[in-house]
């Protein structure tokens, strides 16, 4: 029976962590650098589920911010933060691991596989890891208040796939053991490409603006904030997104297919939090814009560049965002130079991701 633990205690950790345990997965342990999420669980001796898909407590033997403790005791490690930490958590996961272990990213966005193994490549001992990405969480889920999750949804297919493809059976077959919706996709960029993220999230929060910025995000059903101007400029973005990945010679998978895949084509209400809880637990956090943006949009236009697919509505995004936000989401981005894939054409790529070399 393998061992599964757990990088990062916010909303996608913690709902991993509980259900995990309540599904009689072996949890060897959670792990975040900040003590507050840890904390809370130790004072409360696990994490209490609730919602229609997991319900119960979870008693969670090990919470730690000692990194290499949970490390050390798994088999499988499944990071569950923000893309734009992929950075740090290799740098405090790379010393640690050992051959044979399998670090999967919940999820990768665009290219987080590729930036994990250039950290993982500095160090001897990370030779034999199996480095894989999923494309999204396999939830719809929030924390309700410290150390207590709510899963609203859980997906009844989740693609993943690993760095090189070559390793991706294996990856599919140890995540298999605590997921069994896992499934195998093409290479890591199909998957990071395909997450829909960006194409749900970024319009609707830069057009409700006011509404994010006032107490009626508290609770908030933060996808039925449509409107006919949101629907059109969504439509826009994902027809630019999938000309891009299309011309890449990669496999275009649209939002409403994965919607279908993931639940069934269903939407499901969100659950009812306390006031205690942290701002990345709102339902429309700020990585809504300071992940989506660098770690999607900003890639996706920069290979729109590279393989001569214009695209308006990404770069009306990225400039919006960057100004709301005073940040030049294009230089703190993720882009096919960051990547190490600037210069190459499609066959290039398909063979980088598949060999993990050109």
């Amino acid at each position: 029976m393998r061992r599964f633990g757990v990088i990062g205690a916010g909303n996608g950790g913690q709902s991993m962590a509980g259900d995990l345990v309540l599904r009689g997965v072996n949890l060897s342990g959670i792990y975040d650098c900040n003590p507050a999420p840890i904390e809370a669980i130790r004072q409360r001796g696990g994490i209490k589920m609730s919602g229609p898909v997991m319900a119960g407590f979870a008693e969670i033997r090990c919470a730690t911010t000692d990194v290499r403790q949970v490390v050390d005791s798994s088999d499988v490690l499944l990071v569950a933060v923000p893309a734009n930490a992929h950075e740090a958590v290799a740098e405090q996961v790379a010393p640690h691991l050992r051959a044979g272990q399998v670090v999967t990213l919940f999820p990768g966005y665009v290219g987080g596989t590729l930036v994990f193994r250039k950290i993982l490549d500095r160090y001897p001992n990370t030779r034999g890891v199996v480095l894989a990405e999923a494309i999204s969480m396999p939830y719809a889920t929030r924390l309700i208040e410290p150390a207590h999750a709510g899963i609203k949804a859980r997906k009844k297919a989740l693609p993943v796939a690993a760095f090189p493809a070559t390793d991706t059976p294996k990856a599919v077959d140890a995540l298999n053991e605590a997921f069994p919706e896992v499934i195998a996709w093409e290479d890591v960029l199909t998957v990071g490409l395909n997450n829909p993220n960006p194409m749900l999230h970024v319009v609707k929060y830069i057009f409700n603006l006011g509404r994010i910025e006032s107490p009626e995000v508290i609770g908030a059903d933060f996808h039925s904030w449509k409107s006919p101007t949101i629907d059109r400029i969504e439509h826009l973005a994902e027809t630019e997104r999938l000309s891009v990945i299309q011309a890449m010679g990669l496999r275009p998978f649209s939002v409403e297919e994965f919607e279908q895949l993931a639940y069934g084509g269903v939407m499901f209400k969100p659950l009812p939090q306390t006031r205690n809880i942290p701002a990345s637990a709102s339902q429309a956090p700020d990585r809504f814009i300071t992940e989506d943006v660098p770690m999607g949009l900003v890639p996706i236009a920069g290979f729109g560049r590279m393989f001569g697919v214009p695209t308006p509505t990404i770069d009306f995004l990225i400039d919006t965002a960057s100004f709301i936000r005073e940040t030049d989401y294009r230089k703190t981005g993720r882009t096919p130079e960051s990547l190490g894939l600037a210069g190459m054409d499609a066959s290039g790529i398909a063979t980088f991701v598949r060999c993990g070399a050109a």
